[in-house]
């Protein structure tokens, strides 16, 4: 299957490793420097919520918990935003192997683009999950939720990373439809897996690119 064989070719593992890596490390200062204070904030918020008690009771009984999960989440929710350094190294070896389509060559405003867009997916998903991050907190309920909130936060920096070397991205995107959304949702259950997780970003990139690449040779 394509997509196993690109998750252990070799350059795309080394243009995964190093977006994961800048992120661990960001995070980890963060929360080495403020997460007590990350950690009070949450709590405060929790008051003014529904179950308000119920959700401040188990946030401080599980303080280092709740700050491990925390720092999980925002590690690989900013993975999009590191990877838009390093993105077209990735598409371009599935193009290579299995495409052949013509790219344009990326500038450096195509990247500075593509950090911006994963930003703005950031941003929306973070105010988001402020909003309705008690839901984690429903059984069940929260698989899909989390699978929800993932979809948010990498739809737009997927098609963007995958397509804009090749096509028009409102083009493409208009192209995908729907097709795109159930994709990365599906895909979001990767971010369940332990170790694995962390390769989720590259993991749909994969997918999303094969989807767009698609395109491309058959027009």
């Amino acid at each position: 299957m394509k997509i196993l064989e690109d998750l252990f070719d070799g350059k795309i593992i080394k243009y995964s490793l190093l977006p994961l890596l800048i992120s661990i490390i960001f995070w980890g200062i963060i929360f080495y420097f403020f997460g007590d204070n990350l950690l009070n904030l949450l709590s405060n918020y929790a008051k003014v919520l529904p179950y308000g008690d119920v959700l401040v009771n188990i946030i401080n009984s599980t303080g280092w918990i709740v700050l491990l999960l925390l720092y999980y989440l925002l590690t690989i929710s900013t993975l999009g935003v590191f990877s838009s350094f390093f993105i077209d190294h990735i598409v371009l070896r599935i193009n290579e192997k299995h495409y052949n389509c013509t790219p344009k060559k990326p500038t450096l405003k195509d990247t500075i683009y593509g950090v911006i867009t994963s930003i703005k997916s950031l941003l929306l998903y973070l105010v988001l999950f402020i909003l309705s991050f008690w839901m984690l907190f429903i059984p069940v309920v929260n698989i899909f939720y989390q699978m929800f909130m993932w979809s948010i936060l990498n739809k737009k920096p997927l098609i963007y990373d995958s397509s804009y070397l090749f096509f028009d991205v409102r083009e493409i995107e208009k192209k995908l439809g729907i097709k795109a959304w159930v994709v990365v949702f599906l895909t979001s259950f990767i971010y369940f897996i332990p170790i694995i997780s962390w390769f989720g970003y590259t993991f749909q990139l994969i997918f999303i690119s094969h989807l767009v690449l698609k395109h491309c040779k058959s027009s």
